[in-house]
């Protein structure tokens, strides 16, 4: 209540004192109208091939960044390298992501639900959806990275609301704990007036992890804006300090119709998916696994379901992916500027020459980051 944010206020140690305000995932639970698939129970694990996962031929999105060129290169072992999912949890126990999830140091700032699983497990689906795309053990699905550690930690709850206070103890606590990478999937809208200490926590916040090594991506967000000639508002944790924010396309390189944009923001595109109606047979969406300790979908509680969803949430671990496997080849020693940098250069340049509006630098393009195709 206002006395006792008063007396925090008042302590020597307390810089400002603000009422929590929270982000949301991107997207919502009503894209998960987008279909659902069940892994057959004979189906084996990719191994260091990533191009046999039994779903593989729906995974356009590998495709359309020539991921595939790079692992057909040998660059298909991201060991070694480690990305937080700050998300609702990741699911540990899906067959696609047992032995991925790091459970020593993952952690939640929000609680799940489920007492099946850990306290940072994924009572949602967002978080392990947007893990699959990092990497899997290449069952169903394939991931950028394959291979690359996973790192949970909880910021979401299970409405899909991300506090602030959870989500900026969450970029601080990845960035202490020296991942390479930081995945953030989530948006909101702040006013630079109205929400100034949030804004300039946010940008802290980032530029922290920033200098620590730590590359990080975001969502631009889902409600097709103008981020350049957003007035007064401004959104977070995408256009925070020197992170990387994320556009999405759709399977023939077009922006997606939902994707925010903007020349000032964002940094590079990925597929995100880009579907107005139920899509058959599903090749405009992303497929990645399904959490069994949702308590949204009920049947996901096996361990073998995959979900097709599209957002913005769904393009950014594609770039989260790709600086993994690149950090890998040069044995995890590039800094924050430097996968970003690489990033934007070997983008495919869609749209309009040089920096554009939906593309950014251009749509992200994994086979030429990785030097396997010119």
């Amino acid at each position: 209540d206002d006395a006792a944010a008063a007396e925090l206020a008042a302590d020597k140690g307390v810089k400002a004192v603000e009422a929590e305000v929270a982000l949301d995932l991107v997207p919502g639970l009503d894209d998960v109208q987008w279909g659902i698939e069940e892994l057959p129970a004979d189906a084996t694990p990719a191994g260091h091939d990533p191009t046999t996962a039994f779903f593989f031929p729906f995974q356009w999105d590998m495709h359309i960044i020539d991921a595939d060129d790079a692992w057909n290169a040998g660059f298909n072992d991201a060991s070694g390298v480690d990305v937080a999912i700050l998300d609702t949890g990741i699911d540990p126990f899906h067959t696609d992501m047992i032995g991925r999830v790091d459970a020593a140091r993952s952690a939640a700032f929000t609680p799940s639900f489920n007492g099946a699983g850990p306290i940072w497990g994924d009572d949602h689906l967002h978080g392990t959806h947007v893990a699959g795309t990092v990497s899997t053990n290449g069952f169903g699905t394939s991931g950028v990275a394959p291979h690359a550690t996973l790192i949970a930690v909880k910021v979401c709850n299970i409405f899909g609301g991300c506090p602030t206070g959870a989500l900026i103890g969450g970029i601080v606590y990845a960035g202490d704990l020296g991942v390479d990478v930081i995945n953030m999937s989530l948006s909101g809208a702040f006013s630079k007036s109205g929400l100034g200490t949030f804004v300039a926590l946010f940008n802290r916040a980032v530029n922290y992890a920033n200098s620590r090594g730590v590359m990080v991506a975001s969502a631009a967000g889902n409600q097709a804006q103008d981020l350049q000639h957003n007035g007064n508002v401004v959104r977070f944790p995408c256009e925070s300090g020197a992170g990387v924010c994320v556009s999405s396309t759709g399977p023939t390189d077009e922006p997606a119709f939902y994707t925010n944009y903007g020349t000032s923001a964002i940094n590079v595109a990925a597929p995100g998916g880009d579907s107005t109606k139920d899509p058959s047979p599903f090749n405009d969406v992303v497929l990645s696994p399904c959490s069994t300790l949702s308590l949204l979908i009920p049947v996901c509680s096996g361990n073998n379901f995959y979900l097709f969803l599209q957002g913005t949430s769904m393009a950014t671990p594609h770039v989260a992916g790709a600086a993994a496997l690149l950090d890998a080849q040069s044995g995890g020693s590039m800094n924050a500027g430097q996968l970003k940098s690489s990033l934007q250069n070997t983008a495919d340049d869609l749209g309009k020459k040089g920096t554009d509006p939906f593309f950014g630098k251009g749509r992200i393009n994994v086979g030429r980051l990785l030097g396997a195709i010119p």
